[in-house]
């Protein structure tokens, strides 16, 4: 089990070098930034941006339906992010998929997201409400790990959300440490963005910029990846093939040189 996470994180790595540029596209959502700092309820720490409102406040309700699509666009984002790893490992061609992710998968993600947020808000409401806000939150770890490879078997198996759900808890039941294993880097990972943040606040500049740029550039992508590739090497076949292509030795073939040699002594002129 311990060399699969091996494998899956020494895969998730290559894959995200070489869709540099689907990673850096998560930068678009930086434009939402823009908007957010107009809006009183948004606050950013950590990495994200946390809301509050007050349903009876105009600017709260439109601060709502800028969040929405918010969070849209980020689930199109993470369901083309699974999708590469697909495309990958399977070589199936975007042109394809492209309808399926934008308008299926990207929508089925959102409504998962979004059911996820409103349940989020209760359990933590209703924790704070009678004092327990620690069993709250554990409780939503719990249910955030019980789905947390519901968005690839929505991209990969074209699940919808509560089959999803389900086959996401049957990923957990047959590969517990696996699961576990990404939790915990993605965890460890996220800890260091933190002291990243504190460390760029000390020096007078705004830290939360740069850890909002890290989660959402390069960690979510990271991580997703790799949930993907954990997800895809379920099956034996994909397994084993994913085994020798991550432990061959990689081959560096020299370019091959074209050119024309200058003569020493040419013929008439010179040899400019």
């Amino acid at each position: 089990m311990f060399l699969m996470i091996g494998v899956v994180f020494k895969r998730a790595i290559e894959e995200y070098f070489s869709n540099i540029r689907v990673m850096l596209s998560y930068g678009i959502l930086f434009l939402f930034v823009v908007f957010f700092v107009f809006f009183q309820q948004f606050f950013f720490n950590s990495g994200s941006v946390f809301l509050s409102f007050n349903v009876l406040n105009i600017f709260d309700v439109l601060g709502i339906v800028l969040v929405l699509i918010f969070l849209y666009v980020f689930s199109f984002f993470i369901s083309l992010t699974v999708y590469s790893v697909h495309r990958d490992v399977q070589n199936v061609s975007l042109d394809t998929y492209w309808n399926a992710l934008f308008k299926d998968a990207a929508l089925k993600i959102f409504f998962l997201y979004l059911i996820l947020a409103v349940v989020f808000y209760a359990i933590s409401a209703i924790g704070f409400l009678y004092g327990v806000p620690f069993y709250a939150l554990l409780i939503n770890l719990i249910i955030g790990l019980v789905v947390m490879f519901a968005p690839q078997s929505i991209v990969l198996d074209g699940a919808g959300i509560k089959e999803g759900i389900g086959k996401s808890f049957e990923f957990w039941s047959s590969n517990f440490v696996t699961g576990i294993g990404i939790f915990a880097i993605a965890t460890v990972l996220l800890f260091i963005t933190l002291l990243i943040e504190l460390g760029i606040d000390l020096i007078g500049l705004p830290g939360v910029i740069a850890s909002f740029f890290i989660v959402l550039v390069v960690l979510v992508p990271f991580i997703e990846q790799a949930k993907s590739y954990a997800y895809l090497m379920k099956s034996d076949l994909l397994k084993s093939n994913e085994f020798v292509h991550a432990n061959a030795p990689r081959i560096v073939r020299p370019k091959q040189l074209l050119g024309t040699r200058l003569r020493e002594k040419p013929r008439h002129g010179n040899k400019l």
